[in-house]
């Protein structure tokens, strides 16, 4: 029973519980992607269907991390299988603990949303915030959740990225961020070239064929 109802696992070479960072990166990959469609969903399909389907998973998918065992859940099994070929990256089990019942508690508020059938922009607000939390932790590594573990918490072992550890950090240099600037310029850029020579209102004309009818479409307004 106790390797059922377990948070992090006892790898050699480790005295503290671990986590697989892949799995965990993997995962919130999987799940920003289905957020994201359910939520595109809305705004085609006119339904919430997918929206509320996607957060009840989601819901689950974090009790099952706090109180069940992360190994477990189901979209860290489906990351973890993804991953399987990867040799893992573990990373200390406290700081994700935390950050998953932060993910329930913005789970109990969407439980709310759901059961008494509630739409407001609050809504929305909390969905599109889930999004960047995944959207972070997957592309980036970033998680949010244990770098506010850490301002409570000095003595830490080792967090994703290792952020938490108190050391000397490679700086990113000025000419890399220098080079940055100067490819948004190129972008922005662009950008005025495409909507100036391009993009006008005359030139921004489509022929859209629907059920043999043909439309003319400018900046967005068709008329038959």
């Amino acid at each position: 029973m106790s390797l059922l109802f377990n948070f992090g696992e006892k790898i050699e070479g480790y005295d503290y519980l671990v986590i697989n960072e892949r799995d965990a990166r993997a995962s919130a990959g999987i799940m920003f992607l289905l957020g994201l469609l359910s939520l595109f969903s809305v705004f085609t399909l006119r339904t919430l269907l997918w929206a509320e389907l996607f957060t009840i998973t989601f819901i689950f998918e974090f009790f099952m991390r706090v109180f069940i065992n992360p190994k477990y859940a189901p979209y860290m099994l489906l990351g973890g299988l993804i991953v399987s070929n990867q040799k893992p990256d573990w990373v200390e089990a406290k700081p994700k603990k935390f950050a998953w019942a932060l993910g329930i508690v913005l789970g109990a508020i969407m439980t709310y949303y759901i059961v008494f059938d509630v739409i407001s922009l609050w809504r929305l607000g909390i969905c599109l915030v889930c999004l960047i939390l995944l959207f972070l932790e997957s592309a980036f590594g970033i998680c949010l959740g244990c770098l506010l573990y850490h301002t409570f918490n000095i003595d830490l072992k080792k967090c994703p990225g290792d952020v938490c550890e108190i050391e000397e950090k490679v700086g990113f240099g000025k000419r890399k961020i220098f080079m940055l600037l100067g490819f948004i310029v190129l972008f922005v850029f662009t950008l005025f070239m495409l909507k100036t020579y391009k993009y006008t209102d005359e030139q921004n004309i489509v022929i859209v064929d629907d059920t043999k009818k043909s439309y003319k479409c400018v900046v967005g307004k068709c008329g038959e």
